[in-house]
């Protein structure tokens, strides 16, 4: 495969791109829940406009990645290069690389979660099971995190296989050098 530090910068600004989604997504219900009551309206206001400007930036960095790209390789982005590796499997291996980390996150929130409502338990007069039933959002966030992470990391070939086949819907299908034979007189 010919490619450029261009292209794989591209696949990198959107493995960021889906990484700050998905963090700005699972933690906001988190967050939500600290804000102190009494500053309610403009501590609320201000976390939502944060989270939106996050999932904003996140989808600008999805539709557009050659705009930073291109800051980030300056002129080693015109330079071509031959890799052993296809674009479907550099984008497998990029998204199976994103779900370890939001598994590795999910499983260390979720030990930290409950080790934390242990604790409580342990020093405290309230059961383990109220504590838990309290603390089922940071569960269920860090539950979900883990489970989307394995899911990514085991779908990952399918989940490239799909973008692939999206982004080249309805086009003709690609020739080879080697398919073109003799040039036409």
């Amino acid at each position: 495969m010919r490619t450029s530090l261009y292209s794989i910068l591209c696949i990198v600004v959107r493995l960021g791109a889906v990484m700050l989604f998905v963090e700005t997504v699972t933690s906001f219900p988190e967050i939500w829940r600290y804000v102190p009551s009494e500053f309610d309206s403009g501590m609320r206001g201000m976390l939502i406009g944060f989270s939106g400007a996050a999932i904003a930036l996140s989808f600008l960095l999805w539709l557009c990645p050659g705009l930073l790209a291109r800051l980030a390789a300056g002129e080693a982005s015109r330079e071509v290069f031959e890799s052993p590796v296809a674009p479907k499997d550099l984008q497998f291996i990029a998204f199976s690389v994103l779900g370890v980390v939001f598994a590795i996150n999910g499983l260390i929130g979720l030990v930290t979660v409950l080790f934390h409502i242990a604790l409580s338990a342990r020093l405290g007069d309230v059961a383990f099971p109220a504590l838990a039933w309290q603390n089922g959002l940071d569960l269920f966030v860090q539950v979900f995190q883990f489970s989307a992470g394995i899911g990514l990391t085991f779908g990952a070939r399918g989940l490239a296989g799909l973008l692939h086949r999206l982004r080249e819907h309805g086009l003709p299908p690609v020739r080879s050098d080697e398919d073109t034979g003799p040039p036409l007189p």
